[in-house]
């Protein structure tokens, strides 16, 4: 029996409670999951924490019994791919804002652009990993997935 490569390095999945204190679960969950890629890890750990805090704020996710899910997937082609999805009923836009220094908060999502290859947000139906990316209409308001793609030199 031939041995088959897997194109997977890194394949994970969890849930979380929809409460603020699971912000920092969700930190150690990613930190643990991605320390062997130490040229991203600090990035993933920050952005998998902005869109679980956004997820929590801006979506049922945050509301009593809410849950956040979480996902890591990193491709032996070098890139690791991080999605956040939160139940929908979206309370507020997500969308990122020009910076102003004068205003607390709405900074996340830029950070998240810096910090990450690329990032969107999508129906949950669609699929972020593969590219195809379905117009997300005004009046959606079912689970969406957040996602962002962290180019590594690390392969394992």
């Amino acid at each position: 029996m031939e041995d088959v490569l897997s194109p997977f390095t890194l394949s994970a999945y969890r849930s979380f409670p929809g409460t603020a204190e699971q912000c920092r679960e969700v930190r150690l969950w990613a930190r643990a999951l991605v320390r062997d890629f130490h040229d991203v890890a600090d990035a993933v750990e920050v952005v998998a924490s902005e869109f679980f805090s956004n997820a929590l704020r801006h979506t049922a996710s945050g509301r009593p019994d809410g849950e956040v899910d979480v996902g890591l997937v990193g491709l032996a082609a070098g890139v690791l791919h991080l999605e956040v999805i939160d139940q929908g009923q979206a309370i507020t836009r997500a969308e990122s804002r020009p910076l102003d220094p004068m205003r607390p908060g709405g900074c996340g999502l830029a950070l998240a652009g810096a910090l990450s290859h690329g990032w969107g947000r999508v129906p949950a139906e669609a699929d972020p990993c593969c590219g195809v990316h379905t117009p997300t209409p005004d009046d959606y308001t079912g689970p969406m997935v957040t996602w962002a793609h962290f180019h590594t030199k690390i392969r394992r």
